[in-house]
């Protein structure tokens, strides 16, 4: 199935590891300070923010016996396939609904929230042919995404609160090669531009003055099979792709 690089993904996490902990030194000296925005989920019903962040993105994939381990392929032969994800970078808006009636425990945890965000990604495949050269295909993304997502709050604890937040996602791939012409010479992976996704994640919010700042950490874990099926030798082998996200979100929220 897929290879990941150790090394890799350890330059990619560590950045995110050091912002983290940065962030959680911040939070625990503010927790000791007077109560910033101590009316922040009793006074409005709807507030906005933004988010930037990074991800790591990856296609699980199943293997069509048909072809695999068995190859009938015409021409060349596929030995190895190796797959790489890769980090990429999340834009996106925030709208955040408080439920409930003010000062009501509904209110006070639970907020409905949807985060419309552009989503930049790229995941690679490494083929070993016959002949022991690698190929390479790669498969980038500009998805447009809309989860709408249930966040639980717990107590407040100074100017900190921490939260788990979970719901579903449609996104659409605004680079997706579906319906392009397949190239004989060069024929590429396409995956359909439809993705619906499930996702479950944990933050901690931690109140300022003048606005609200969140740390969060999610998982996207993709439901249909988005692989379009092409009759080449790389797509032939697959029966079924899936798309699997981590992100590592910042929100700023007034």
């Amino acid at each position: 199935m897929e290879s990941f690089n150790i090394r890799n993904i350890y330059h990619i996490q560590r950045q995110k590891i050091v912002i983290i902990l940065l962030v959680l030194f911040c939070a625990g000296k503010a927790s000791g300070q007077a109560l910033n925005k101590q009316f922040y989920e009793y006074d409005r019903f709807i507030h906005f923010g933004f988010t930037i962040g990074f991800n790591y993105s990856s296609l699980k994939y199943d293997f069509n016996p048909k072809y695999w381990p068995n190859h009938q392929t015409p021409a060349d032969t596929i030995l190895k396939v190796n797959a790489q994800g890769t980090a990429g970078f999340t834009l996106g808006a925030v709208c955040d609904l408080h439920l409930g009636a003010p000062k009501s425990f509904l209110r006070d945890h639970f907020d409905l929230r949807v985060i419309p965000t552009l989503c930049l990604t790229e995941r690679d495949f490494y083929f070993t042919m016959k002949d022991q050269s690698i190929t390479t295909k790669q498969i980038e993304s500009a998805f447009v995404d809309a989860p709408v997502l249930l966040k639980m709050k717990s107590d407040r604890f100074g100017n900190l609160r921490f939260y788990v937040i979970g719901g579903g996602e449609y996104s659409y791939d605004l680079s997706s090669t579906a319906g392009a012409a397949i190239n004989p010479a060069n024929p590429k992976i396409s995956i359909y531009p439809n993705n619906i996704a499930y996702q479950f994640g944990a933050g901690l919010d931690m109140y300022f003055p003048f606005f609200k700042f969140s740390p969060e950490i999610k998982i996207s874990q993709g439901l249909n099979n988005v692989l379009v099926p092409q009759n080449t030798i790389y797509s032939n082998i697959f029966s079924r792709f899936r798309s699997n996200f981590v992100y590592f979100s910042l929100y700023f929220e007034g």
